[in-house]
């Protein structure tokens, strides 16, 4: 999957962009020949892709669940570029942890940069977005957001809410010229996976094969060709998801039996990776 050359010269911010999916998104665009804005906690990891690149990015590490960095991205744009034409929130955390063991500051946490960072960032980066001809608001969201998960409760309430803020701003935006949609993927083979698979993570995750972040990086791209409100890497994953939240009164019932499913494929997926005897968690 490419990008034609009317995507040359635009200007991409993406946060999350040292993760394994971020990665391979900033590649893809990269090839493109867009401008690219990178944010990440992981300084080190920005280095590392800014080094795979052909293109000299602009790189901004630090914690954007801070209002302060935020805002100096948005400056730092504005000032280099005079405008921003896509904005990919991708950032985001999932944790392990059942719900009556969060930290209340983990619940503050993964809420924030779930969540609030994303339509923060969406918010302080319009000006800017207007200025483009042709801007787009893309969010990386999660079958988390749709189908609970009882092993990751703050995961899957952030996507929820990020699923249900990405549609509400999509047909309000749409009329004012921006376009806004989300990518729902199910799970991804990344290092946070493998965490999941080894601590106790959702066993939804594991009910088919994970797919790679270079397939949800593709659907990135396909978003950017063909805008839609919501686009899904795994159309069976999509399909079987939905129809489960069909019977809302009936989910408990409906996990149980996924989640049985699940547990033979995180035990194969541990078992394919040789990872069984690092089990911290089931």
């Amino acid at each position: 999957m490419k990008l034609g050359p009317e995507f040359a010269g635009r200007v991409a911010l993406l946060t999350g962009a040292a993760g394994g999916i971020g990665r391979e998104i900033a590649k893809r665009l990269d090839d493109a020949g867009l401008r690219l804005v990178l944010c990440d906690l992981n300084q080190d990891g920005l280095a590392e892709l800014a080094a795979e690149l052909k293109q000299e990015p602009l790189l901004i590490a630090g914690d954007l669940c801070q209002r302060s960095l935020l805002e100096h991205i948005c400056q730092t744009v504005e000032e280099k570029f005079g405008r921003l034409d896509i904005l990919l929130n991708n950032a985001a955390v999932v944790r392990t942890d059942r719900f009556d063991e969060y930290t209340l500051d983990h619940i503050e946490s993964d809420l924030h940069i779930n969540l609030i960072t994303p339509l923060l960032l969406s918010r302080i980066m319009v000006p800017l977005l207007k200025q483009a001809p042709d801007p787009r608001i893309i969010n990386t969201i999660s079958l988390g957001g749709v189908l609970p998960m009882p092993e990751s409760p703050l995961y899957s309430a952030s996507k929820f809410g990020l699923r249900g803020a990405t549609l509400s701003i999509a047909v309000d935006f749409e009329k004012k010229g921006i376009k806004v949609g989300g990518i729902l993927p199910s799970s991804v083979d990344t290092a946070q996976l493998r965490h999941e698979a080894l601590t106790g993570g959702s066993a939804l995750n594991f009910i088919d094969p994970p797919q790679s972040p270079s397939h949800v990086a593709d659907e990135m791209l396909r978003m950017l060709l063909e805008p839609r409100y919501e686009r899904y890497p795994k159309v069976s994953d999509a399909m079987l998801v939905r129809l489960a939240m069909l019977f809302p009164n009936k989910i408990g019932k409906i996990i149980n039996w996924f989640e049985k499913k699940g547990q033979a494929g995180r035990k194969r997926y541990l078992e394919e990776r040789g990872l069984t005897s690092q089990v911290v968690r089931w």
